[in-house]
């Protein structure tokens, strides 16, 4: 009985070994590269990039158009990877680890910034990265491009309006360095964690950011399926836009005879006491339930949601 207590202690124990040195080596980073600590990989890419932006400065949007002051464009094998920290981890710490590193490796600091001095998360989670969970509070992010041995890396931590914590890092390896020879993977590729409902999100994300942005109105993506993520995104939004307020309509999906006026104004109120306790003010949104008077809102589904800019007169 002892020896099989021993051999199960000794087969766990090399178990949770490996795991760690799968955790500390991910795909196609540097050998000196170390994940941190129980972070959980929620993506990863890689692809050939003919012309990938290296942002130095901040990013702004002008007339619907990326822009910053200064900036490089690189040709190579990008190898993207995002990770979650773990609860009780913030934006700062999983930076600066990466950072550290990239000290210690000799790597040369071409731009770093910090909070809103880096612009707008929204721009840098949907223009740069091409990842809406990345989509979070202004002044919790953090950014540095640096040039290492075999080519350049964009790092970037953000803590989202739900309180998780992303750390991301884009890896440009040079054409000429062996590096870029690995086999390219065509299409996004995760670790062997379940991905939680978050992934099928993000290209809902973009477009209700940019229908938002365009046409002033655009369905509340998540609702009502994935509320705690629907109340993080309009979070996330009034974040990105102080100066706005928003309309919210509830919409239910029916023929009857009964328009389900209360039902919906019921979730309504319920939704805006959810969010209340956010800690969105309640000054600058409003809620209300149309049951189903809307048809046209419907889009296929039992329920909706729709959110609308308010225009102060």
């Amino acid at each position: 009985m002892q020896i099989l207590r021993y051999v199960l202690v000794v087969s766990l124990f090399s178990v949770l070994s490996c795991s760690s040195v799968f955790a500390q080596q991910p795909s196609g980073l540097p050998d000196w590269f170390q994940v941190f600590p129980l972070s959980s990989l929620e993506m990863r890419t890689q692809k050939n990039e003919p012309d990938y932006l290296l942002a130095l400065s901040q990013i702004t949007r002008i007339q619907g158009l990326l822009r910053t002051q200064n900036e490089r464009r690189l040709n190579g094998t990008l190898i993207r990877h995002t990770w979650q920290l773990a609860a009780g981890h913030g934006p700062e710490q999983g930076f600066d680890h990466v950072k550290q590193q990239l000290i210690a490796q000799g790597a040369n600091i071409l731009y770093e910034c910090s909070s809103r001095q880096c612009g707008a998360s929204n721009l840098w989670a949907n223009q740069i990265f091409g990842y809406a969970n990345l989509l979070g509070v202004d002044s919790s992010q953090y950014y540095l491009a640096a040039e290492v041995e075999a080519g350049h890396m964009a790092l970037y931590a953000v803590r989202r309006g739900n309180g998780r914590v992303y750390l991301h890092l884009d890896y440009i390896v040079d054409p000429s360095q062996p590096a870029a020879s690995q086999a390219v993977a065509p299409e996004p590729q995760v670790s062997d964690r379940d991905i939680r409902s978050e992934a099928p999100e993000s290209s809902s994300d973009v477009s209700w950011l940019r229908l938002m942005e365009s046409q002033g109105f655009a369905q509340l993506p998540g609702w009502p399926d994935r509320a705690e993520d629907a109340k993080a995104s309009l979070k996330d939004y009034l974040d990105q836009h102080p100066t706005q307020r928003l309309r919210v309509v509830l919409h239910r999906a029916s023929f009857s005879t009964e328009p389900l006026l209360t039902q919906t104004n019921a979730e309504a109120q319920a939704f805006l006491s959810a969010l209340v306790n956010l800690g969105i003010n309640i000054d600058r949104i409003d809620i209300y339930g149309a049951g189903s008077l809307a048809p046209e809102a419907w889009q296929g589904r039992t329920s909706s949601a729709t959110v609308m800019v308010i225009k102060e007169d």
